[in-house]
């Protein structure tokens, strides 16, 4: 499951309402990356698709497409108005093996052998 901090979705239930986008929902996706990670981004829509994961937190609908959480299983967003961490922050949960792990044959996208 995705995990929205408190203040996320007050960063979003403000957004809804700052932009009359109260009966929408919001759209959650992530792209696998390179090295850098995964990319994410955030728009507001309507409805959920047919085969989206619907996700309900107060006044929030979150709508995440089936590729998207499978990136996103067990992450959690937080949303910081500090300057050096400003904005929506997505902390993905640690994969059950490491990377660094000698032998483990994974590598990543960017062909370094892990």
């Amino acid at each position: 499951m995705l995990i929205l901090t408190r203040p996320a979705v007050t960063a979003i239930e403000n957004s809804m309402k700052l932009n009359d986008k109260t009966r929408h929902g919001v759209r959650i996706m992530a792209e696998a990356g390179g090295c850098s990670g995964p990319k994410y981004a955030m728009r507001f829509e309507q409805e959920p698709r047919d085969d989206d994961v619907v996700i309900e937190i107060r006044n929030v609908r979150v709508f995440v497409d089936e590729p998207s959480m499978n990136i996103l299983r067990g992450a959690t967003v937080d949303y910081s108005e500090d300057a050096e961490n400003f904005g929506f922050n997505f902390i993905l949960a640690q994969p059950e093996s490491s990377c660094g792990e000698p032998g483990s044959g994974h590598s990543c996208s960017c062909s370094k052998a892990c």
